[in-house]
């Protein structure tokens, strides 16, 4: 039988057990750092086993890995540099939903004289954004056409119908993560161009997108789009945009509450006897006896009317009420706020959207615009949608790896494995994940 060990017991690893036991038939060994977590998803499953590790317990992780079939990481980046290692001592391979990062990548040499796959962005964004953005190139290139530009959208949102809350946004993944990305500089291509954006004023570069029989949304750059363009094989001269969907008023959200310093997750302050007022206050160094909305709107050099001072006080950041932890960042203030008011309630949806567009010249000199969208929402009561498409492409990927379909070795991601993403979105077709697709005529 077949043996998956799943390293995390985090929002997105539920349906990838349920994947590889109740469907596929395979062995789940899942260690995660709080014991109760990974038996809470495995549950009574006798093809599941939950292992508590921490994380300086080699000997757990070791002893696991040494006996699995393949490795999936599904814990905080840091720590893939871990389990890669213990991989590498053991040649197994091992899949991540996380986008590459440079202490991964530094392993190139040792993965591929060891010849195992380190198989990475395999979730959602980024994973399945790959997967729609290949299946355009192949079907532009078997047409003779050549690239002009692409435009790959991805969101993980509220439903239109369980969005009922001023910020627009709830949490369907780890909060902390999400205050992560949004500090991390992006980059995008204008006729070859790179335009780079520092990760303090992502927020400031947004613009409207608007997408058919969806809406209007606002997008920002997601990471750098560079690394991609040798992998799918465009030319120098392309326009190259990778952003993320959020409902209207966000960025702005998140702009302002970054220019309160209310992002910093460094800094540890003294909160007892402290109210969310006077840590507001706080944060601007304003005077108590002063209007303290009035103090934060004049900081933001904004009117006291602004929607973001309403949003503000919405989350309670100008109660009275004692913040009811001693220590924290501002960002476990913010936090604290924010998971109190923007969660999904047992009968809410969240959606994810991925929204591709390219634009191809082919060899008529005519132009074409070929797009690719998939809207998948969440099961109240259920998983969410987002927790499906991050760890269902990583789950079925993983089975083309053990049973031989994928036999790639170093270090890949999508782009630089074509092979992989048409039995991927074939067999994701039976979960409700499919792309639909339209051309335009431009000329």
């Amino acid at each position: 039988m077949k043996k998956i060990a799943i390293i995390g017991a985090g929002l997105m690893t539920k349906p990838m057990v349920d994947y590889f036991i109740d469907k596929i038939g395979y062995k789940v060994i899942m260690l995660n750092r709080t014991l109760e977590k990974a038996e809470s998803i495995i549950g009574n499953r006798p093809l599941g086993e939950a292992v508590g590790w921490a994380n300086n317990n080699t000997e757990t992780l070791d002893r696991v890995i040494k006996n699995a079939d393949a490795v999936i990481s599904m814990v905080p980046k840091p720590l893939h540099i871990k389990i890669a290692k213990s991989c590498l001592k053991y040649k197994k391979n091992m899949i991540t939903a996380s986008y590459e990062i440079p202490e991964l990548m530094a392993l190139k040499d040792d993965v591929e004289k060891q010849g195992i796959l380190i198989l990475n962005e395999l979730g959602e964004v980024p994973g399945m954004d790959h997967f729609g953005t290949q299946m355009l190139l192949d079907e532009i290139k078997n047409d003779g056409g050549r690239v002009l530009s692409i435009n790959s959208y991805g969101s993980g949102i509220p439903a239109f119908e369980s969005n009922n809350n001023p910020m627009g946004y709830k949490f369907s993944w780890d909060p902390r993560t999400v205050f992560v990305a949004a500090q991390t500089a992006g980059a995008y291509l204008v006729n070859g161009k790179k335009i780079s954006i520092p990760g303090n004023k992502l927020f400031e570069k947004f613009w409207f997108v608007d997408i058919e029989k969806l809406g209007t949304f606002e997008t920002y750059p997601n990471k750098d789009v560079e690394k991609y363009v040798k992998p799918f094989a465009l030319d120098d001269e392309v326009s190259f945009y990778r952003g993320l969907l959020r409902y209207s008023g966000y960025c702005n959200n998140m702009s302002n509450m970054e220019a309160l310093g209310l992002f910093d997750s460094e800094k540890i302050s003294k909160l007892n006897n402290t109210t969310f007022r006077q840590f507001t206050a706080s944060l601007i160094k304003a005077d108590l006896s002063s209007n303290i909305e009035q103090s934060v709107a004049d900081f933001l050099k904004i009117k006291s009317n602004s929607d973001i001072i309403h949003r503000l006080k919405w989350l309670g950041l100008f109660d009275d009420t004692l913040i009811p932890f001693d220590n924290g960042t501002h960002l476990d203030v913010l936090l604290n706020r924010m998971l109190e008011k923007m969660q999904y309630e047992p009968d809410e949806k969240d959606m994810i959207i991925l929204h591709i567009e390219i634009i191809a010249e082919f060899d008529n000199g005519k132009k074409e615009k070929r797009i690719a969208t998939m809207v998948v929402k969440g099961e109240p009561g259920g998983e969410t949608a987002m927790s499906r498409a991050v760890a269902l492409p990583t789950a079925i990927a993983t089975r083309l790896v053990v049973d031989g379909l994928i036999k790639a070795t170093g270090l890949k991601m999508p782009p630089t494995l074509p092979e992989l993403y048409k039995p991927v979105l074939e067999e994701l077709k039976n979960f409700g994940f499919e792309f639909s697709k339209k051309r335009i005529k431009l000329n």
